[in-house]
C-alpha cells in the first residue's frame, strides 16, 4: 500500500477509536500510564542535510493480552496491570519524489504496566522489551555497500572522534538494528473532581538500554560491535507534565521530556529535550486533540541520532491515558 494511503488509513482508525468514547470510556478499555502518544505531525528540518521534511508520522499500536486498568481504577482497586504487544512504527515524509519515505523504523516490543493505588495518586513500574530496526540493508555510512560487508566495515575503521557523522550518514538505505529493554517509574499526583481527575502532575524516571539479544534471551535482531560504539549502550529518561480540564470541559497539557545518552560516539550529541503543549477541545473525542512542541538536541528517528539541531512541530495526537473516573479504595 501506497505510504500516503497508509497514514490516512491510521488516522481515520484513531479517530474512529476517540470517537467511540462519547457513549462512555467503557468502550475503550485500553489505557496506559506510561508511553508516548500517537501523532500525526508538520515539522521544520533538523539539518542541513535533510530541508525537504514535509511531516512524521507515530502511529503506536498496542494490543493487551490482558488489560484491567480502566476497569479496575473505576473499581477502586489498589494494583491493577496490562500485559501487551506494542507496535510502534516512525515514518518520516519527504518532498522528494523518488524517496517519499527514507529508513522507516519499527520497534516491536512486549510489555507489563504495574499501577499501584497510593491514596488518590497512581505510582505505574512499565517494563518493555524487544527489537528496534529500520529494515533497511545498506551500510549505515554507505550507499554504495551492504551493511556487514567488508567495504562497509573498512569505512568503520575510519572512524575517529572527530569523524562528522552526520554528513557521512547513508540516509537512503542505511541500516539500524538493535535489541532494547526500557524500564520507567511513572508518579501521578491526583486532584480529582469529585471521582475523576482535573488537575494531574506526572513524573517519569527510567532508563533505556540497547542490547544485542532479543529479549536477553535469543540471539538474533541486536546490533554489530561497529554501531555500538556510536549508539551507546544507555539512555536515561525524564519528564515532567502537567495537565489540567478547565470548567468546559477542555483539557490541557503541558510537558517536557529530557533524554541523555550514555557512552555514545564524540559527534553525538547526548541531550535531548522535548518542551510542549496538547490541547483536547472536542467533548465528544476525549483522545483526540492538537500537539505542538519545541525540540532541541540530538534526533530521535533511528540512526539519525546523530543528528543535532533545533526543531518545531505541530500536529494531531491520540492520547493513551485521558482523565477517567477513580473510585476510592475499597
Amino acid at each position: 500500500m501506497n505510504c500516503k494511503y497508509y497514514l490516512l488509513l491510521f488516522a481515520l482508525l484513531q479517530a474512529a477509536a476517540a470517537m467511540a468514547q462519547k457513549n462512555g470510556f467503557r468502550d475503550f478499555i485500553q489505557v496506559y500510564p506510561v508511553g508516548e502518544d500517537a501523532d500525526i505531525n508538520f515539522r521544520t528540518s533538523y539539518v542541513k542535510y535533510e530541508k525537504n521534511v514535509l511531516f512524521e508520522a507515530n502511529p503506536i499500536v498496542r494490543y493487551s493480552f490482558s488489560n484491567n486498568i480502566l476497569q479496575g481504577l473505576g473499581d477502586g482497586k489498589p494494583h491493577v496491570r496490562a500485559y501487551y504487544v506494542s507496535f510502534t512504527p516512525q515514518v518520516r515524509m519527504y518532498t522528494e519524489n523518488s524517496l517519499p519515505v527514507k529508513t522507516p523504523s519499527y520497534r516491536i516490543l512486549l510489555g507489563t504496566q504495574q499501577v499501584f493505588r497510593l491514596g488518590d495518586n497512581l505510582f505505574t513500574i512499565s517494563l518493555e522489551s524487544g527489537h528496534y530496526s529500520n529494515g533497511q540493508a545498506g551500510s549505515a555510512f554507505s550507499e554504495q555497500y551492504n551493511d556487514g560487508s567488508p567495504q562497509s566495515d573498512s569505512i568503520y575503521r575510519l572512524i575517529t572522534p572527530n569523524t562528522n557523522l552526520s554528513a557521512i550518514l547513508n540516509r537512503k538505505s542505511g541500516n539500524f538494528s538493535t535489541n532494547l529493554t526500557e524500564l520507567v517509574f511513572n508518579y501521578r499526583i491526583n486532584k480529582l473532581d469529585d471521582v475523576t481527575p482535573n488537575r494531574i502532575h506526572s513524573l517519569k524516571l527510567g532508563a533505556l538500554f540497547y542490547h544485542d539479544r532479543f529479549l536477553q534471551l535469543f540471539n538474533f535482531g541486536g546490533f554489530s560491535d561497529a554501531d555500538i560504539k556510536i549508539y551507546g549502550r544507555v539512555r536515561l529518561l525524564g519528564g515532567y507534565e502537567y495537565s489540567m480540564v478547565s470548567p468546559k470541559g477542555v483539557r490541557h497539557c503541558f510537558f517536557e521530556n529530557a533524554e541523555w545518552i550514555f557512552g555514545a560516539h564524540n559527534w553525538v550529541n547526548p541531550f535531548r529535550s522535548e518542551t510542549g503543549y496538547r490541547i483536547y477541545p472536542f467533548h465528544n473525542m476525549r483522545t483526540l486533540g492538537f500537539v505542538a512542541k519545541f525540540i532541541h538536541g540530538h534526533d530521535n528517528y533511528n540512526f539519525r541520532f546523530v543528528d543535532s539541531g533545533t526543531q518545531g512541530s505541530i500536529g494531531f495526537t491520540w492520547s493513551n491515558f485521558p482523565p477517567f473516573p477513580i473510585k476510592n479504595l475499597e
